[in-house]
């Protein structure tokens, strides 16, 4: 086999041919490498902006949290304070009640008594009458 200039300068154009093209191709493979990583730096940025952000809202979120925790305490002790005197006003009315009908117990043996009282002045005024019909007449 003989090897002749015109064979190896094809072989050289071929070769410098496919040199061009791993090298276009190595740039395009630079530049989308250069692009990715551009890109995941933006990504990471934003990641970060967005922690950030939510890091944020979360610390508000707590603060109104423990505010609202503190609201809610204030209210179990106005509430405990509400049923303590509710429970005195309940005891109040219970004694008053039980005083009520003791008066209205009493008011009734009154009334029985007075009902009692009323027949014996109905048969005393009777007696009375009978006493001054029997009495002669005043001259």
């Amino acid at each position: 086999m003989t090897v002749t200039i015109e064979s190896l300068d094809r072989r050289v154009t071929v070769l410098e041919g496919q040199v061009k093209t791993v090298s276009h191709f190595a740039g395009l493979a630079q530049r989308r490498y250069e692009a990715t990583a551009e890109c995941v730096s933006h990504v990471q940025i934003e990641i970060r902006e967005l922690r950030a952000e939510v890091n944020e809202r979360f610390d508000a979120l707590g603060e109104r949290v423990a505010g609202l925790e503190e609201r809610m305490d204030r209210f179990e002790e106005r509430m405990g304070r509400l049923e303590e005197r509710l429970t005195t006003v309940g005891h109040r009315l219970t004694d008053l009640e039980r005083r009520l009908t003791n008066v209205e117990s009493r008011l009734t043996r009154v009334e029985h008594r007075l009902d009692g009282v009323e027949v014996v002045l109905r048969s005393h005024g009777e007696m009375l009458q009978e006493i001054l019909r029997r009495l002669p007449a005043a001259a």
